[in-house]
């Protein structure tokens, strides 16, 4: 029989205050009872002295693509990858002939070039070494996107909170039709056989990519069924110019993945407009990027729309990036952070990145965490469970240890964590995982 075990620390950020000299109890998963540390009395194998350390909620990342992380290193010898990736560097360097090479589109063609040209388990292994390297600076929920139905059976046997985002596009109406049935059969099907750990949502990739007829659709189903939709919004100048003008280098990314163009329904329309129109927006979709209509900022809040903060994707793909400062004065607390990064030095903290942003002192450490805690965890409406330190949540937690003289506003300097629990059960010590996926 399991016994309840406590976790003695100097301080303990909950998400809501700061606790000194207290200790956290679980049973089962769950964090039964916070007490003082004075007042711990169970036997001393039960008890695990942290010392001058600081504990933390696990942390959120609200978009993920882990499928992508190996893509520049892995390379299949095989003869059949071999010739699917020459001839699909031959599509790419056809299709996009006198594009720069910074052009988004371009780059996202040749992001797909390199992933479609790994094997099945190559990209399985990618996916886990994403997962893996997460868990070990500390995040404990993630929300991954993917057109791929294979990375179900992987995700929900996670040993941390995730959401699956499936990923649709559309380039006409009865494309759309077709995509819908088949994707609502399947995430029926993924609803009654996901684990507790497990959530579905829908990913519309973005205005561009996606008929009008196909967002109707969805918004309708995800309104019925009470389930969240993400999307990319106005994160390129390609899709500036397509809703400008009817047409842009987007349109050769379209060609490139094997659809159709598609066009704007109604010209000279701006982001906003495009989807409120449709009857999109609203409370229960998230919305990640608007890098290149800064006046749309505001609008965007006031539809209630939840925002996606990627400032590493967006520098290095969009070829823009709103300043943190900007993203604060408009979403307020409606807003969540993703380490989502296609440089081969990448890191996947989300205690870095929200330190890096923070570096003129905007917020104290105490608020910052918010944005990595709970926050997002009420984004993803998972606040009763996670998001925070309290009585009747799960032991998702994060331990940092201190030097002498240090207190919890150390964390502002630091990366990763010493250890790393998720309902409980530790994942990570001095960055060694203890579990297997």
């Amino acid at each position: 029989m399991k016994r309840m075990k406590c976790y003695k620390a100097k301080w303990i950020l909950t998400s809501n205050e700061v606790l000194e000299d207290m200790a956290i109890v679980v049973d089962e998963g769950k964090i039964i009872d916070i007490i003082p540390n004075s007042q711990v009395n169970f036997e001393e194998k039960y008890v695990k002295e942290l010392g001058n350390a600081v504990i933390t909620p696990g942390f959120i990342d609200l978009l993920t693509q882990y499928q992508y992380t190996d893509i520049l290193d892995a390379r299949p010898q095989d003869f059949k990858s071999k010739i699917k990736r020459f001839f699909k560097m031959l599509s790419l360097k056809y299709t996009f002939a006198g594009v720069a090479q910074d052009n988004y589109s371009r780059k996202w063609a040749g992001i797909l070039t390199n992933y479609f040209t790994l094997d099945r388990a190559h990209k399985i292994s990618s996916f886990k070494h994403g997962v893996t390297e997460s868990i070990k600076a500390g995040t404990t929920c993630i929300a991954q996107v993917s057109k791929e139905f294979k990375y179900f059976e992987v995700i929900n046997k996670l040993p941390i909170k995730n959401y699956l985002f499936f990923e649709v596009f559309a380039d006409s109406k009865d494309s759309s039709k077709k995509t819908f049935k088949g994707l609502r059969s399947k995430v029926e099907d993924f609803v009654l056989h996901k684990g507790e750990n497990t959530h579905i949502g829908i990913m519309l990739n973005s205005i561009s990519g996606v008929h009008r007829k196909l967002w109707e659709l969805f918004s309708k189903y995800c309104r019925k069924h009470n389930m969240l939709m993400m999307t990319r919004f106005a994160e390129s100048h390609d899709e500036i110019e397509w809703l400008e003008h009817g047409f842009s280098d987007i349109d050769l990314l379209h060609k490139f993945m094997g659809m159709r163009k598609i066009s704007p329904y109604a010209p000279d329309i701006t982001p906003v407009e495009y989807l409120d129109n449709l009857k999109v927006l609203s409370k229960k979709i998230l919305v990640a990027n608007a890098n290149y209509d800064l006046a749309e900022l505001g609008k965007l809040a006031e539809t209630g729309a939840k925002y996606i903060y990627q400032p590493l994707y967006s520098e290095e793909i969009c070829n823009s990036v709103i300043d943190f400062k900007t993203i604060l004065e408009n979403f307020g607390t409606n807003f969540g952070l993703s380490t989502q990064s296609f440089s081969t030095d990448r890191h996947f903290s989300m205690l870095k990145l929200a330190n890096d942003l923070n570096k003129d002192g905007l917020l104290d450490i105490v608020e910052l965490i918010k944005y990595l805690t709970l926050y997002p965890a009420k984004i993803l409406r998972l606040d009763n469970s996670i998001g925070s330190i309290e009585v009747g949540k799960d032991a998702d937690f994060n331990v940092f240890k201190l030097n002498d003289g240090e207190d919890y506003r150390a964390l502002s300097k630091m990366e990763f964590p010493y250890s790393t629990y998720s309902k409980g059960r530790k994942l990570v010590k001095r960055g060694e995982v203890r579990f297997s996926l």
